[in-house]
């Protein structure tokens, strides 16, 4: 501590003269290395030159990861929909072109309706005996879900497409459900693409948001990672402890009817 003290005050020609221990060296370097990526991963993925001439591969990822996702994969439908607003606002120079929107729009749909068509059709042939075929389906099929889905069958119907599109974790159960209580292949499509028409443009819209302001934030997210993981975690932490309280009190008020009979 003291060399630290000697060193801030005798300016830096004393800086050469501190012995550092061994693994001083190697982490400094690490580090700036990786904030080196970091901040050339950062710069890339905002610089629209680099979007247009990578564009190729990132829409084919987009298609892939969504087409995936709707057959049962275990793979978040939300995220590459952002990536699409978020490129397509970059490849349009930074600027939002409706066409260029309404395109970016017509190419998602694809891989999701044709993902969602294949687990209608597997709902249809096979029902819900397939689980027992194949590992991955398991969880995406499990009975709670199954049961929460049929429930919104017995209550809405064919509405009930509509509503699982807007739902992540259930889109699969619910499209493979469709097909198992054969709901007609018309309205299948209808209200699985009016669902498109809502969720899909607010993924987008967040993209683009995220495309126009993200580089800023990020820089600032950047330097206060420490902090911001700090109360991240308290907030968390709070809201656990509120939900565990809330339904605390609501089995508490739901067996005093029962326990006064």
């Amino acid at each position: 501590m003291n060399e630290w003290r000697n060193c801030h005050d005798g300016g830096l020609a004393h800086l050469a003269r501190v012995r550092y221990p061994p693994c001083v060296f190697p982490l400094l370097a690490s580090q700036a290395a990786q904030s080196g990526w970091i901040d050339s991963l950062v710069a890339s993925a905002f610089d629209p030159v680099w979007n247009l001439e990578h564009q190729g591969l990132i829409w084919a990822v987009i298609f892939v990861v969504l087409f995936v996702s709707g057959i049962g994969i275990p793979l978040p439908e939300d995220i590459p929909l952002t990536v699409a607003g978020f490129t397509t606002f970059k490849q349009s120079n930074d600027e939002f072109v409706f066409l260029h929107y309404l395109a970016a729009f017509a190419f998602v749909v694809v891989p999701i309706l044709t993902g969602d068509l294949i687990a209608y059709h597997m709902g249809k042939k096979y029902g819900f005996g397939i689980r027992d075929r194949f590992r991955f389906l398991r969880s995406a099929l499990s009975s709670k879900r199954i049961a929460r889905v049929q429930s919104w069958f017995d209550s809405y119907g064919s509405f009930s497409v509509f509503m699982g599109r807007q739902v992540a974790g259930v889109r699969f159960v619910t499209f493979f459900t469709a097909g198992t209580m054969r709901v007609p292949l018309h309205k299948f499509v209808l209200f699985d693409f009016l669902g498109c028409l809502v969720s899909v443009p607010v993924w987008l819209t967040l993209g683009a948001l995220a495309s126009r302001y993200g580089q800023q934030w990020l820089h600032v997210a950047m330097r206060r990672v420490g902090a911001g993981f700090l109360l991240g975690s308290i907030a968390v932490f709070i809201i656990f402890l509120i939900i565990v309280k809330v339904r605390g009190m609501r089995a508490r008020s739901s067996m005093a009817p029962g326990e006064s009979r």
